[in-house]
């Protein structure tokens, strides 16, 4: 199986262990359900992936490449910062969409394939800085 194919497929097992707290919070629909959701998206995206990318399983392709946890990070944060920069940039546009009108299951299907496609990116993203990262290396030595 190709590299890619393993991350979007390992992506979906994680996604039973970092997506259902933050539905699940969101939900419930109180005054502070959104910001539970957002803080604990954050913590989950970073910590469970985090923990996998160190396991023996954590294998990509049919060479078996590793992610390393630096390059994970990077990948996160680099993520992070740019969802941060559109929360920044087009908070209001986003508030004054259409969006908040649709059916509470529809809004949940989205957020749930926005979260599943961050952590995909940041796991593509921190397996090509692993990639970048392992031939450097090669060409110093």
């Amino acid at each position: 199986m190709s590299w890619w194919r393993d991350i979007f497929r390992q992506c979906v097992f994680m996604s039973f262990f970092i997506i259902p707290i933050p539905i699940g919070s969101y939900t419930i629909h109180s005054g502070s359900s959104a910001a539970v959701a957002l803080i604990s998206h954050l913590a989950l995206s970073f910590l469970i992936p985090l923990a996998y990318v160190g396991t023996k399983e954590a294998a990509f392709g049919p060479k078996h490449a590793r992610i390393s946890r630096i390059s994970f990070v990077i990948a996160w944060l680099v993520l992070a910062a740019i969802g941060g920069a559109f929360s920044a940039f087009m908070g209001q546009i986003w508030k004054a969409s259409s969006f908040w009108e649709w059916p509470t299951i529809g809004r949940d299907i989205v957020f749930i394939g926005i979260m599943y496609g961050e952590l995909c990116a940041t796991m593509l993203g921190a397996y090509v800085l692993s990639r970048f990262h392992d031939t450097c290396r090669k060409e110093r030595v």
